[in-house]
């Protein structure tokens, strides 16, 4: 039978094992802009009743899509359990109840198999996992308390399974990795003394995080995240250390809404790489695509060379641009072109291709005078002159684009 995964489907199951040993289709939703982690959070607090009342998009789109991803992960073989989620104790720490201490778990959905579906996690490491049960039950027991206790930020269940994992295993590989886990939770609401040195901290607890703790790892970072955002929220931004600036630790923390507009408060951020990035994924995060399209269309223009690097990579997040972003490369072959198309021709062919894109970008996002964004104002006011019925002025505009790019003329005849 014939494979009919999506490919980005398949790229993100396979890039999830990799990182972080597991894959989940609740870090899928939160990865691909269908749910807020602002939304699973009130729904961890127990504010919401059932998770699928706070995804984005439609829901005949989203259940395929999971399904998809779930039966590619038994296709190569990972072991599959149900993940129960337990509501987060309302007040500072935010402990996952546990079932022995009366605590109910979380509906994800009113349906059944979309809840199993919800809360199920694939995992590559069974028979690693079934031997150490088999041979050191309390070692591996200790282990997952202290994930799922740094996870659920709480403090001194962590601290006290970690004490005792060093008595029970003092030669344990990841006793210092985890002790270092839990000093990032200890310190969680003392002020920062040092911001750049944080930053360092956390970059390189990140991974350590992700590795130890998997798919809980996100619930561990978030807040760390939160906590140097509100130390960088004064900072000016810098070219020369690009990650010393609220809207990367917004980024990080999940705050997409906040790390878009710290993108904003910016005054030449569209000359800036790293912020036209991070506004494209907060629109993409939130749905709004005209927000993140105009990032890209920023980026084209003013660093072409790592639009096309973003564009290109198996790790872009967002597959649709990502498609397009081929389509157009594709044009060149199709068209047989005397010369290649170049980068910052992107958005320009992104008017010739979608129309609609007139109403949502306005022709203002080019207000420079790269040859780039020459070419989109003239798009644009082709396709507005046509939309209006304006013959003449739509003939005229033709003849502008022909002298300015005969590429982009060429595929306009193709596309009429």
């Amino acid at each position: 039978m014939a494979d009919t995964t999506e490919p980005f489907i398949q790229a993100y199951v396979d890039r999830q094992i990799m990182e972080q040993g597991a894959f989940t289709p609740l870090e899928f939703l939160l990865d691909n802009g269908r749910l807020m982690y602002s939304d699973y959070e009130s729904w961890r607090r127990g504010e919401v009743e059932l998770l699928e009342e706070m995804l984005l998009g439609n829901a005949d789109r989203i259940r395929p899509q999971l399904q998809q991803a779930a039966a590619y992960a038994r296709r190569i073989g990972l072991a599959e359990d149900i993940e129960e989620y337990y509501p987060w104790q309302r007040g500072g720490e935010r402990a996952a109840a546990a079932a022995g201490d009366g605590g109910r778990p979380l509906r994800a959905s009113a349906d059944r198999a979309l809840d199993q579906l919800l809360c199920c996690r694939f995992s590559s490491r069974a028979d690693e996992v079934q031997l150490d049960i088999f041979f050191d039950n309390p070692v591996v027991a200790l282990s997952n308390g202290i994930a799922a206790a740094l996870a659920g930020g709480n403090l001194a269940e962590a601290e006290r399974q970690l004490d005792q994992l060093y008595q029970q295993a003092p030669s344990h590989a990841d006793l210092a990795a985890f002790d270092r886990l839990v000093s990032a939770l200890r310190d969680l609401d003392q002020p920062i003394a040092d911001i750049r040195q944080e930053l360092e901290f956390l970059l390189q607890l990140d991974p350590v995080a992700r590795r130890l703790l998997s798919s809980q790892s996100r619930d561990f970072l978030v807040p760390l995240w939160r906590r140097l955002a509100e130390s960088l929220s004064d900072m000016p931004y810098r070219a020369d250390n690009p990650q010393l600036h609220a809207s990367f630790a917004l980024g990080r923390a999940q705050q997409w809404q906040a790390a878009g507009q710290a993108v904003r408060a910016v005054s030449d951020w569209r000359r800036h790489p790293p912020l036209c990035l991070r506004l494209a994924e907060s629109g993409y995060r939130r749905r709004n695509r005209a927000e993140s399209l105009e990032a890209w269309c920023q980026l084209c223009w003013h660093a072409p060379q790592q639009a096309a690097q973003a564009l290109d990579s198996d790790r872009q997040a967002d597959a649709g641009m990502r498609a397009l972003w081929q389509q157009f490369l594709d044009t060149e072959d199709d068209l047989a072109l005397p010369a290649p198309l170049s980068d910052t021709d992107f958005p320009a062919w992104l008017l010739l291709t979608e129309r609609g894109l007139v109403h949502s970008i306005p022709a203002e996002t080019a207000a420079g005078t790269t040859p780039g964004e020459t070419c989109f104002r003239l798009a644009h006011a082709l396709i507005t002159a046509g939309q209006a019925g304006d013959t003449d002025r739509e003939m005229d505009l033709r003849r502008q684009l022909l002298q300015h790019n005969q590429n982009l003329f060429n595929y306009l005849k193709q596309r009429i």
